[in-house]
């Protein structure tokens, strides 16, 4: 039940497959011309729309319709889980002292459960591993779906560390043993 060529389809297919979410016609009556719409770029989009909303005097606002088009990419229970992991503070953005290089730490359920996490391109989770790279059947994990939403709405704490432990967190993650160390 696909609309009339040239109508824009609705957003309720965005989930379709991970990576493509929908086809938008070029436009008006140009019939089979589509251009495929990623999956990333329109959630990116969602994102810097809420890191908008905010002024100098009220923060940015997570909205119902920014919900339903973030469940429609990452399904509901992902992004129920990774809203759970901001709203538990359990996101923290690691700052170098001398350098500024950054990367951000996700806690998992337990103490002993810290991620690495790059929100573009890497988390140290295995379901990072599993169901974003070997499979393809996610977007993003819960962690980097979590760091961006905790971005989104400002509240990720920023907890400066040495240049050298930084250095040392990176290699630990490297060698696969970063989730199991708690590390400030």
């Amino acid at each position: 039940s696909r609309p009339a060529s040239g109508a824009m389809y609705a957003p309720s297919a965005w989930a379709a497959t991970p990576g493509t979410v929908e086809r938008t016609p070029r436009a008006p009556g140009l019939g089979a011309a589509f251009v495929p719409l990623s999956a990333t770029a329109v959630a990116d989009a969602i994102f810097d729309e809420i890191r908008l909303s905010g002024t100098e005097t009220r923060p940015p606002e997570l909205t119902d319709r920014h919900l339903e088009v973030l469940a429609s990419i990452f399904d509901e229970k992902h992004l129920g889980n990774a809203l759970e992991l901001v709203q538990s503070g359990k996101v923290k953005r690691l700052v170098a002292h001398r350098s500024r290089r950054w990367c951000f730490q996700v806690r998992g359920r337990t103490v002993n459960e810290t991620y690495l996490c790059y929100p573009d391109a890497f988390c140290s989770c295995r379901a990072f591993q599993w169901d974003v790279i070997s499979r393809g059947e996610k977007v993003a994990c819960k962690h980097q779906l979590a760091v961006k939403l905790a971005t989104a709405v400002n509240v990720v704490c920023d907890s400066e560390v040495t240049d050298l432990l930084m250095a040392q967190l990176l290699e630990a993650y490297a060698r696969g043993g970063g989730e199991k160390k708690q590390n400030k």
